[in-house]
């Protein structure tokens, strides 16, 4: 039993063990995930009011957004991450409260433009006829196009030249007319009818940018816009200017500044525009969607951001709670065992509860001690039950002194300590009570019941039998000197016991506690107070009584009769008085003596005190109680 009960006690101390590694495992990560968790809690707190509406239920708890995180990045999987600027153009088309489809802007045809840039009419030499010995002329003179504006200027009834007022034939008329034939007209019609749709299509095209730059959307950022418009807009004037020289003066050469760099900057943007519009559009048509796939996309832009602290945290974790559910195991294997052992303890409880072993071992408490007042029996007519009786065999039951009461009944008690009264239960931990178990009992009994009081406070220091603490209440000095008694220079810690005594005063009971052991030093102090001498007669007396009354009655064990009887004359009547209290039990001196207590008499006392241990073979006692020499 006690095997088994050690077993389990060794089991309960590895379980408490590990227990408390479980919980050191459990601080270190929570102490590991309370820095993941601020670091995170900052990143809420410095995007969270942004994205409000996509974090609801996260933004007033750490631990909520926390493990959001680690759920989020147990799910990512690095998964493509949004960055932040777009990821809040998204947020705000699919929470807006004025959400609304939008049509998409006109895009540029940057390939139809470039055809103007590259027409052949630019570098083209628009002239007259040569076939006319005029054209020779005018050609040499490359003066076709001042020509050309002369002839709306010449005074056909006049016939002078506009610009040298001499006489013109009309001969030569005729052939400044010829020279501006058919072709000529034509080139310049074609060369008009470019420059006409040239700044037809690029007023188209600054017409779709300036209604553009006076759209409100509020998605859409459109003064990204308007550094192009107006670099485009100087553009398109510096070549109409060059058209229009050409225009006036068609023989020349002109090149025009090439939209293609600006007209690709405008397209990226307007698409860029249209891209979010197109977005908005479907977050419009499927919102709820949208604002789902917007959440996911932001917890995974916070991941992103926590990814080293949140690999790490999920690393320790995972190490830490494999560690743990390891020691948990081990637990719940030894719960098992000690869940097998109690029952085998329970089948063994079961086989002790009957009051055979008991009346055995009482019997050999008695034999032992050579006690001869009364012995047990099981009793075969009442199962469960026993009988007790004297020597000669006749029961005991109606002849039991007060003393022998006491002793059968601190016996049971005794050995119900380490038994139960139930099936079960021996087992149970135990604090132990004994109040005053020494009344009406005799030296033999008292020396008895001492040692095996001293039994149990043994197995309660060493913590076995399931005697956890015991509480021991007594007026017998004796008996507190045998039961607190270790042995020469020993004494009890102040860890493992209490000393006190309880005073009672105007029905006021008070509790006093000590260090040391305070009714060891009584026999003693009742000495020291003879030996000081600071006493009053009356009290050094009543000293002196008191000294002779424990040492015939529970050291000594000695004859007062003998002790009187070796005194003659008046020194037999002074220890008459002094021992006569011993036999009538009272503190008290007999009436049949006289006694004064001068100082004279006093002396007188202690010199028959100091006698009675002389003639009775004590003197030793006497000096070392003393501590002084005869």
């Amino acid at each position: 039993m006690e095997l088994l009960r050690n077993d389990n006690q060794n089991k309960q101390n590895s379980i408490d063990t590990k227990n408390d590694t479980i919980k050191k495992f459990d601080n270190e990560i929570e102490d590991q995930k309370n820095v993941v968790l601020e670091k995170s809690w900052k990143l809420q707190q410095s995007i969270g009011e942004s994205f409000s509406n996509a974090l609801v239920g996260y933004r007033n708890s750490k631990k909520k957004f926390f493990e959001k995180c680690i759920s989020t990045y147990m799910d990512w999987d690095k998964k493509a991450v949004v960055k932040l600027d777009e990821l809040k153009s998204k947020y705000d088309m699919a929470y807006s409260d004025d959400s609304a489809i939008h049509s998409t802007f006109p895009t540029i045809n940057i390939s139809e433009s470039l055809k103007f840039e590259q027409s052949d009419l630019l570098q083209k030499v628009i002239t007259g006829s040569k076939d006319s010995p005029v054209g020779l002329v005018i050609d040499v003179l490359k003066n076709s196009d001042w020509v050309r504006q002369g002839i709306d200027y010449i005074d056909t009834d006049a016939n002078q030249c506009p610009f040298c007022q001499q006489e013109m034939t009309e001969e030569l008329q005729q052939e400044i007319r010829n020279y501006f034939d058919e072709t000529y007209e034509l080139d310049c019609q074609s060369l008009n009818s470019f420059i006409n749709k040239y700044v037809e299509h690029y007023n188209e095209i600054l017409g779709d940018l300036k209604n553009i730059l006076e759209t409100d959307i509020s998605f859409i950022d459109v003064s990204r816009l308007e550094p192009e418009y107006q670099l485009f807009n100087s553009l398109f004037k510096l070549n109409a200017e060059e058209l229009e020289r050409k225009k006036d003066s068609p023989s020349s050469k002109i090149s025009l500044e090439s939209f293609e760099y600006r007209l690709e900057k405008i397209a990226t943007i307007i698409d860029s525009f249209n891209e979010s519009i197109i977005t908005n559009n479907e977050i419009v048509k499927n919102k709820n969607r949208e604002q789902k796939n917007c959440s996911e996309l932001l917890w995974f832009y916070i991941v992103s951001e926590l990814e080293e602290d949140l690999k790490a945290y999920s690393v320790f974790f995972n190490g830490k709670k494999k560690a743990i559910d390891s020691v948990s195991n081990k637990i719940v294997t030894l719960n098992i065992e000690i869940t097998e052992n109690k029952k085998q303890m329970e089948d063994i409880e079961e086989l002790l509860t009957s009051v055979a072993p008991t009346v055995t071992e009482i019997n050999k408490i008695l034999e032992r001690f050579d006690f001869k007042g009364f012995y047990l029996e099981e009793n075969k007519q009442q199962k469960g039950t026993y009988l007790i009786l004297r020597e000669d065999g006749t029961n005991a039951k109606g002849t039991l002194s007060e003393g022998e009461y006491n002793f059968i009944t601190f016996l049971y008690f005794y050995y119900l300590i380490y038994g139960s009264q139930e099936k079960t239960g021996i087992t149970s931990d135990k604090i132990i009570v004994i109040d005053d178990p020494i009344s009406s009992l005799d030296s033999n009994v008292l020396f008895i019941v001492s040692t095996l009081v001293k039994n149990l406070l043994k197995d309660c220091r060493n913590n076995i039998n399931g005697i956890i603490q015991t509480f021991i209440l007594t007026h017998n000095v004796y008996f507190h000197k045998e039961v607190t008694f270790l042995g020469s220079g020993k004494e009890f810690s102040s860890k493992e016991v209490l000393f006190g005594i309880v005073r009672k005063k105007d029905n006021v009971t008070t509790f006093l506690e000590y260090d040391k052991n305070p009714i060891e030093s009584t026999y003693q102090l009742l000495w020291r107070e003879l030996a000081e001498g600071k006493t009053s007669t009356m009290t050094a007396f009543n000293t002196m009584r008191r000294i002779l009354e424990y040492y015939f009655k529970i050291i000594g064990d000695m004859d007062y009769e003998k002790c009187i009887d070796e005194f003659d004359g008046n020194d037999k009547i002074v220890c008459k008085a002094l021992v006569s209290c011993i036999n009538d039990g009272s503190h008290f001196i007999s009436d049949d003596f006289v006694i004064t207590f001068d100082e004279e008499n006093i002396d007188n006392y202690k010199r028959i005190f100091k006698l009675i241990f002389e003639r009775l073979g004590h003197k030793t006692h006497y000096e070392m109680m003393m501590k002084t020499k005869i």
